[in-house]
């Protein structure tokens, strides 16, 4: 796709989860930080920030979760606004879709153990969805999960779809999307 952009961040890794080159406690500051400059996230969300992991039947899945879910613990808050996390696994991309527009889901986080087919999957259904997809698997970014973290000689990149983005109606604004280079 050619709308994937990348920001440089220096940060030290350590804690790494299989398939995750990125730290999940590092993931889900920058991933909070970053939802905070989206322009629709406060239209979105409805007053609470809600985010849902969303896991494989895997070791490795759950483990994201549970660190993902004890690095949000710390933030309480995503841009002003109270967060809720919780945890589910995948079924289908039209059941995620679905949970989304009822229940108002404003950020989606997928786990490590996501195939390529899934990935595309579920953004074909999130579509026309307002949610901001994250993922801890860099590959997952380049089948339309709209946000994604990877480790390049050492420092933190952060992989932007900013096609799939303006589907899933995220909008960043400039102080974002400067930091960013379209990869080549």
């Amino acid at each position: 796709m050619g709308g994937l952009l990348l920001l440089a961040m220096a940060s030290p890794v350590s804690s790494r989860a299989e398939g995750a080159p990125v730290p999940i406690r590092l993931q889900v500051e920058l991933l909070f930080m970053i939802a905070g400059h989206d322009r629709n996230l406060s239209t979105r969300a409805g007053g609470q920030v809600r985010t849902l992991v969303l896991t494989k039947a895997t070791d490795g899945s759950a483990h994201v979760a549970a660190q993902f879910l004890a690095a949000a613990a710390a933030r309480p808050f995503v841009a002003g606004l109270p967060q809720q996390v919780e945890v589910a696994p995948f079924t289908r991309p039209s059941a995620l879709a679905e949970a989304c527009k009822a229940r108002r889901l404003a950020i989606v986080y997928l786990t490590t153990g996501f195939t390529d087919r899934e990935a595309s999957a579920i953004s074909q259904a999130l579509e026309g969805c307002s949610v901001l997809t994250a993922t801890a698997a860099p590959s997952m970014v380049r089948r339309g999960i709209v946000l994604g973290f990877d480790l390049v000689s050492g420092r933190v990149k952060l992989l932007f779809d900013r096609v799939q983005a303006a589907r899933q109606r995220v909008d960043f604004g400039p102080e974002v999307l400067a930091l960013t280079a379209v990869p080549r």
